[in-house]
């Protein structure tokens, strides 16, 4: 309208001063919107994140990389980063930076997440906002880019849960040697008739001069199922959060114990999967998607923290022991069998002590309380064991004395 009023007075006045005015604002209605347009094509933004995952308490620094590949400035770029609150800087779900580029210029922004609760997330979308330099145009943006980040449960030592004596677990020597294992040498002796030729050790036997062959440790590989009760029935509601999340941090610090040392272990569980949390919504329960149980297997410590990051209770589990059931049919004999559960029912002991009859090694451990103390502190070659695990705030009371 301005444009209109300023063209009109100079058809009429004709002045110079008019027809400055009337070229000033012509310049300013076509110049910053064509700027706009072609910076805008030329405009790139990406995120680098470090990594997919983090464990709880740790933090990630989200690096934003916007390039102007343009030959005209950009004087004013606001970018508005979404992300979770439960992990976006003193609980922000929005990140804010105002920008000016100039050509060809690339600047790095820079904020950290930190894990502050278990879960899955989803980080973005990414909004802009570009503005000429006089303020009069702008151009809003928003750019698909998403990246999931998953928080691992809280892992502890073993030793600070009070689980010691949970030893052994994985492999066992055994007394046949139809068990060797040929990763660990026991030691050399004299070469007799009959003796594979693949077991003599010609560097032993160079240096002594004599055939020397190799003996092996005989043990026996035992697979480690964790069962882990998410029934929110049978939790103290007055505890139930905590409590929840102190089991969850037992089966995740059982997971990484036993994949540090190589053994095969699983996880099974009556709780379900919830979707990811972002900037615009909470986690969801997905009622209707029941974990699927990871049977034991070497080097799957990573597939167990992810599922155990994303696991939620549900007063709609199916019932505990119909779940150790199923997961008994599949299990070879001599697997060692670990419950994780508020208490040690009637029903729990009766169905453990039949995994023992059945030649399983069976550990049950509960984060509310015991009911059969004779089992507690029983002697680590039992078959049959209870352990009270310590609440958490007395782990992270052995957390602060261990670091003063």
């Amino acid at each position: 309208m301005l444009l209109w009023l300023a063209g009109i007075a100079a058809f009429l006045f004709r002045g110079p001063f008019i027809y400055f005015i009337f070229y000033l604002l012509l310049l300013i209605w076509l110049v910053p919107p064509y700027l706009l347009r072609k910076t805008q094509s030329s405009l790139r933004i990406y995120r680098d994140t470090g990594s997919d995952a983090m464990f709880f308490g740790e933090k990630m620094t989200v690096k934003i990389k916007v390039e102007n590949n343009s030959r005209f400035p950009l004087v004013w770029l606001k970018i508005k980063e979404a992300c979770p609150r439960q992990l976006g800087p003193k609980g922000q779900s929005k990140i804010n930076w105002v920008i000016s580029l100039k050509p060809g210029e690339t600047r790095i922004l820079e904020y950290t997440l930190r894990g502050s609760r278990r879960g899955a997330y989803l980080v973005g979308p990414c909004q802009m906002e570009l503005g000429d330099i006089f303020g009069l145009y702008k151009t809003k943006l928003e750019v698909q880019l998403f990246d999931f980040i998953t928080v691992y449960p809280r892992v502890k030592p073993i030793e600070e849960l009070g689980l010691t004596s949970l030893q052994p677990l994985g492999n066992l020597r055994h007394p046949q040697k139809i068990y060797e294992d040929p990763m660990k040498i026991a030691g050399l002796r004299d070469y007799q008739p009959g003796d594979p030729p693949k077991r003599i050790s010609w560097r032993a036997t160079a240096r002594q001069e004599r055939l020397l062959v190799k003996e092996y440790e005989a043990t026996m590989s035992l697979d480690t199922m964790v069962l882990l009760d998410l029934d929110t029935n049978a939790y103290n509601p007055g505890r139930f959060e905590a409590t929840k999340e102190l089991a969850i941090t037992v089966a995740a610090s059982l997971a990484v114990h036993l994949d540090a040392r190589r053994q095969a272990v699983g996880l099974a569980t009556n709780g379900v999967a919830v979707a990811e949390a972002s900037a615009y919504s909470d986690f969801k329960t997905l009622d209707n998607s029941n974990l699927e149980n990871l049977a034991p297997r070497k080097g799957q410590g990573k597939q167990i923290l992810e599922a155990l990051a994303r696991i939620e209770a549900t007063p709609k589990a199916g019932p505990f022991l119909d779940l150790a059931s199923r997961v008994k049919s599949r299990l070879p004999w001599g697997s060692t069998v670990i419950f994780i559960v508020p208490r040690d029912t009637d029903d729990l002991m009766t169905f453990s002590q039949s995994l023992v009859m059945s030649g399983y090694r069976v550990t049950i451990i509960t984060v509310e309380g015991t009911r059969y103390r004779e089992y507690l502190g029983k002697a680590s070659t039992s078959s049959l064991l209870i352990h009270q695990v310590r609440e958490e705030d007395e782990i992270s009371a052995l957390e602060r004395k261990r670091e003063a």
